[in-house]
């Protein structure tokens, strides 16, 4: 296991909009990564993680975080915690930028690059999509059927 010391904007970049900034390899549990939102970004679809928890703190703008059924807007300095098998999404409800800085485990890191690497095709595979998420003993909840 290694330390790390980032300046800022430094770290791995993947997907449209995210930076680890400690990964999987960095420690065998821990992973932080920064996400921006554009204005009115959907983000995730709900889901549930069963074997890890997620925190996200909000770094600037505001997210709003949907957990059991509950949407709850948080602006910059929020922290939000999701505890493994709560459902939960979350999204930019608002016409500026969000960035937010997520808490979770290095396997959480993995599931959000891939799933990231998926929905970059249009349409994204929903059976792959579906397969990735279980993999990472996670569910994609509530997605319409085609």
């Amino acid at each position: 296991m290694s330390s790390t010391l980032l300046p800022p904007g430094a770290g791995r970049r993947f997907g449209p909009v995210m930076t680890a900034k400690v990964e999987f390899g960095q420690s065998e549990d821990f992973a932080v990564f920064e996400s921006a939102l554009p204005p009115h970004a959907d983000g995730p679809p709900p889901h549930i993680h069963r074997v890890y928890d997620e925190a996200f703190y909000v770094l600037e703008g505001t997210i709003a975080i949907t957990v059991d059924g509950t949407t709850t807007e948080c602006p910059a300095g929020s922290c939000a915690f999701v505890g493994r098998g709560a459902v939960h999404g979350f999204g930019n409800p608002a016409p500026e930028p969000a960035r937010l800085l997520v808490i979770t485990t290095a396997e959480a890191i993995r599931l959000v690059e891939q799933a990231n690497e998926l929905m970059a095709h249009e349409p994204p595979d929903r059976e792959a999509m579906l397969a990735l998420y279980a993999a990472h003993q996670s569910e994609l909840v509530g997605l319409p059927t085609p």
